[in-house]
């Protein structure tokens, strides 16, 4: 794999498969993530910032995000120190008083859970560019230890019960899995830092167990053979699944 450290912009911007279309395409099909479009959200956002404070440290926090004072924009001159504010950041994103208040909490538990962060040391956000089976690939881990790969996942209910619900809904064994198998790692060493963005804050580390392991992997392979054959046929898959008549429609 060729180990490049550039932007996480710049590796979206790449055309080879990562695993986020992966996971689109496992849960939906190549037409859907043919015609996706860029997403954002307040709490994907959230989840950066937090991702950079705790992977990179408050250092580089403060290179990438702005503390803004508490305004209210009904008003005025609320709105005109909204401006200078903007001005201040010179480029920087915007933080808001309340979002700061999460990511302090977050913060405070993390410091005291050794377990946490050795699962976030190591080398950081880099990105990584081949060939996997035929197919060209990309990767970028949170963090690639000396025998592990730590993802940090921000949620609301960081209990044993829920993540482990957010780990199939938002198809995250796929990720372990598609991450350490292309870069050579164990995905039973795979750690997720799980992090609350409710009070109180919590912080707990995960790995996968064998049934995990195996569906991850199988989901992985299905979503990466349907690219594949898209790659070399050009025929864009719709919905796939076990109990589907000749004609498309599916029994559920």
């Amino acid at each position: 794999m060729k180990i490049i450290n550039d932007t996480n912009d710049q590796y979206h911007s790449k055309d080879s498969i990562s695993a986020s279309g992966l996971k689109i395409i496992y849960k939906k099909s190549v037409g859907h993530f043919l015609k996706q479009k860029p997403f954002s959200s307040k709490s994907m956002e959230l989840g950066t910032a937090v991702h950079t404070i705790m992977l990179e440290g408050q250092e580089q926090f403060y290179k990438d995000y702005y503390l803004l004072a508490k305004l209210d924009l009904r008003y005025k001159a609320d709105k005109e120190q909204f401006k200078q504010h903007e001005k201040l950041a010179k480029g920087r994103r915007l933080l808001k008083e309340e979002e700061m208040k999460i990511i302090d909490g977050i913060m405070l538990n993390f410091k005291t859970d050794t377990i946490a962060q050795e699962s976030c040391a190591g080398e950081v956000e880099l990105s990584h560019y081949g060939e996997f089976k035929g197919v060209p690939v990309r990767v970028r881990p949170d963090v690639k230890g000396k025998n592990f790969i730590g993802d940090v996942k921000t949620c609301q209910d960081n209990s044993p019960q829920a993540f482990k619900r957010d780990m199939y809904k938002f198809n995250y064994p796929l990720q372990a899995c598609f991450y350490s198998d292309v870069l050579g790692y164990d995905p039973a060493k795979f750690r997720f830092i799980a992090v609350e963005t409710n009070y109180p804050y919590s912080v707990q580390v995960y790995q996968m167990g064998e049934s995990m392991i195996e569906r991850g992997r199988e989901a992985y392979n299905k979503a990466l053979d349907l690219w594949k054959l898209y790659l070399d046929t050009g025929i864009v898959s719709g919905y796939t699944e076990e109990d589907q008549k000749e004609n498309g429609i599916i029994i559920l």
